[in-house]
């Protein structure tokens, strides 16, 4: 492949949910597309696995349907951990439809080749040429391009190409994940610790076969999440292999491109700092990025595209900074007690979590009810109580 040079309307690099979303989109748009991806797929990839409601809607108005349902393992029973002890359990407004991240970002990865994109898995880049706008694989063949979108992760070798580097290692967050055995019997049930490490939540999620054990947060407040994890593994249970990876938690990439070059999913740092919800905001930023690209191509401006995405991303933005702040209260300590209260008792504040991951409420309405609730209650001192977007150490 030496030298050789090919001529794509968009590359897109990354084949997960963002990156095949992307594709299928710019195919949709009657674009040229290379699917670039350094791991041959299936491929793992660490997440707790739930595909939210929000992100079925984006599924079906992205692909045109729902993956197969034998993908998922689907529930609906939750329960709230509290330092690993269980404050309660409870049966959830909406399904719950847990897959294995490999299955799952294969079978996109399959609908964004049968729609045309050309398969380049397997295949690593080496340079990156804005004015040329030519991207160079590691066996020196030349993608040409009209538009490029990054969808290649929280670590983005894009974005430090770029921007200098992919993250502010005072911002970021990392997860620590393995899969352990799951009696095949046993009904499906969704946990979520909310005090399993400082700023950062645990997680027990079924699988078909497996149960995922996870814990992450704020990498500079959590330096090492062995223990944390260690201590959410049922005991007994049979476990694999420990990963681990960056994830960022409320770090929103306020540049989310530059000129023909736009990021999407964990890439440009979409994902919920509470909720951990990614797959939802990957496939609609996305699409939302190669719908961008083809109108820039189209008008003949295509190094326009970054602006334009960054004022269509506005209200994402904003949405996640109201995440970010409502963080402050699930995690600084004047609130513990009220939270903790909240998530044993309190019947809205799961319905609301839920609603969120469905799709059905904002954080910005959210922020106001629960600011008015606490009022109600006498709890408007807390509110004056001056508390950081992030913890001392992670302080921009």
């Amino acid at each position: 492949m030496s030298g050789q040079r090919r001529e794509f309307d968009l590359v897109v690099v990354g084949a997960g949910p963002a990156g095949a979303a992307a594709a299928v989109t710019a195919r949709r748009a009657g674009l040229s597309v290379a699917l670039v991806d350094k791991a041959r797929f299936p491929r793992d990839k660490l997440c707790g696995g739930l595909v939210s409601g929000r992100g079925l809607k984006a599924l079906e108005a992205i692909f045109g349907a729902r993956p197969a349902r034998e993908l998922f393992l689907v529930g609906q029973e939750a329960a709230w951990l509290w330092a690993c002890e269980e404050l309660v359990r409870f049966r959830t407004p909406h399904e719950l439809w847990f897959t294995r991240r490999c299955d799952f970002d294969h079978a996109l990865q399959r609908q964004a080749l049968a729609a045309g994109a050309e398969d380049y898995a397997g295949r690593r880049w080496k340079a990156l040429d804005r004015e040329a706008s030519t991207l160079t694989l590691a066996d020196g063949e030349v993608l040409a391009f009209g538009g490029l979108i990054a969808a290649d992760g929280a670590t983005s070798p894009l974005a430090a190409e770029l921007f200098g580097r992919a993250f502010d290692p005072r911002k970021i967050g990392f997860t620590l994940e393995v899969e352990c055995a799951r009696d095949a019997e046993a009904a499906p049930l969704m946990e979520v610790d909310f005090r399993a490490v400082p700023w950062g939540y645990g997680w027990r999620f079924p699988k078909r076969g497996s149960l995922t054990v996870g814990v992450g947060g704020l990498h500079s407040e959590n330096p090492d999440l062995r223990g944390a994890l260690a201590a959410l593994v049922p005991e007994g249970a049979e476990a694999g292999r420990v990963k681990g990876a960056f994830l960022p938690l409320g770090e929103l990439r306020k540049e989310p491109g530059r000129g023909n070059i736009l990021f999407a999913g964990d890439a440009a740092g979409l994902v919920d700092p509470l909720t951990g919800e990614g797959i939802a905001h990957a496939l609609e930023s996305g699409a939302l990025a190669a719908e961008v690209q083809a109108a820039a191509l189209a008008e003949g401006r295509p190094r326009a595209a970054a602006r334009t995405y960054r004022q269509k991303l506005r209200a994402t933005h904003g949405e996640l900074t109201h995440a970010i702040r409502l963080r402050r209260i699930a995690y600084a300590r004047p609130f513990e007690a009220v939270f903790r209260d909240k998530m044993q008792h309190s019947q809205w504040a799961r319905e609301a979590f839920f609603d969120l991951l469905e799709g059905n409420t904002t954080y910005r309405a959210l922020e106001r009810q629960i600011s008015e609730r606490m009022m109600r209650q006498g709890l408007g001192g807390l509110l004056k109580r001056k508390i950081p977007f992030w913890p001392s150490r992670s302080k921009g």
